[in-house]
């Protein structure tokens, strides 16, 4: 009988695992609706276990964002979760955040599908447009 052994975490940077920690600190101390705290800490465990690089880059990004963009928003917690999500894959997208229509139609957007704006309404599809259109102009400067 072989029993599931999940892998080992991925080694990170110096600053990606200071990024890393601020990130689950900011993760931890928000009231967010719908899970999607744990569904942040789902995310980052799977990124901590398969992919270093974009864990580090997602941090980075989630980070950034609520730093020096958050004067677009009153609340950074869409910028926040829209950065930490940024660099997944379509299937990633639909397993971890089909419960979290903001941050899904954002990161839909990041791959150039705007389906995911079909659930939400007028001032949030301008949110999600706006937060989308920000992330996308900081990774074409990459």
């Amino acid at each position: 009988m072989s029993s599931f052994h999940e892998p080992e975490p991925v080694p990170l940077s110096d600053e990606g695992e200071m990024d890393l920690i601020k990130v689950q600190r900011v993760n931890q101390s928000w009231i967010v609706h719908g899970h999607l705290r744990d569904t942040a800490t789902a995310w980052i465990e799977h990124l901590r276990r398969t992919d270093a690089e974009r864990l580090e880059k997602s941090c980075w990004l989630a980070l950034f964002l609520t730093r020096y963009k958050k004067s677009v928003l009153r609340d950074p917690k869409p910028l926040f979760y829209a950065g930490l999500f940024a660099f997944a894959t379509r299937e990633e997208i639909d397993w971890f955040l089909a419960e979290h229509p903001m941050t899904h139609a954002i990161t839909l957007l990041g791959l150039g599908d705007d389906s995911g704006l079909d659930d939400l309404g007028g001032q949030a599809r301008d949110l999600a447009t706006g937060v989308a259109g920000e992330i996308r102009a900081i990774r074409d400067c990459e």
